[in-house]
């Protein structure tokens, strides 16, 4: 039994493209996974393959990503945070990682610092509807509806018929004209 383990290890140490090899079709069945919705799977999968020390930098960017978003999906906005952050420490100029992070920490009330994230999106992707679209998010929620218009107005810029973008327009302005009527005034 012995000689058994032992050749089992040699065989693995003499073929270290397979431990690469399940890293990557880990990493393959976290996005399929993920793209079809199936969140706790592509954790799993993700995890694995972020685990093995196998993956190359895109790839292990790819992963924390996905990983990120499936968590965020399952409501775990913190732990999507943890990955995001990680993501960034190997794609520091990354907008949509960035992006990503603004929509969670919102999630979490963190506002201020979801505009940050949404500012650096938006100076690392200038011409990404998302990233306009998560940085008017992020003033909405402070409140700040004049900015928020702005950048959900550049969103439908960047992607004219992008009905998720025009609702939300439709909807600051009504919440503006509340605001207004109420004596508030609109920021």
């Amino acid at each position: 039994m012995r000689r058994f383990v032992l050749a089992g290890f040699l065989v693995v140490g003499l073929f270290p493209g397979a431990a690469l090899a399940d890293a990557i079709g880990d990493n393959t069945l976290c996005y399929e996974q993920f793209r079809s919705g199936n969140d706790k799977s592509a954790i799993s999968y993700c995890t694995k393959a972020i685990e093995s020390g196998q993956l190359a930098k895109e790839d292990l960017v790819a992963a924390l990503i996905n990983r990120g978003v499936a968590y965020r999906n399952l409501g775990d906005s913190k732990r999507s945070i943890v990955d995001y952050t990680e993501a960034l420490k190997y794609a520091p100029n990354d907008g949509m990682i960035y992006a990503n992070r603004s929509n969670a920490l919102r999630d979490l009330g963190e506002n201020k610092r979801a505009l940050e994230d949404g500012d650096k999106a938006v100076k690392l992707d200038k011409y990404r509807a998302a990233s306009f679209f998560v940085r008017g998010a992020a003033y909405e929620a402070l409140n700040e509806y004049d900015p928020a218009r702005r950048d959900y107005m550049q969103a439908l810029t960047l992607e004219p018929g992008n009905r998720d973008y025009q609702d939300h327009v439709f909807a600051l302005d009504a919440k503006r004209a509340r605001k207004a009527q109420q004596g508030g005034g609109a920021k």
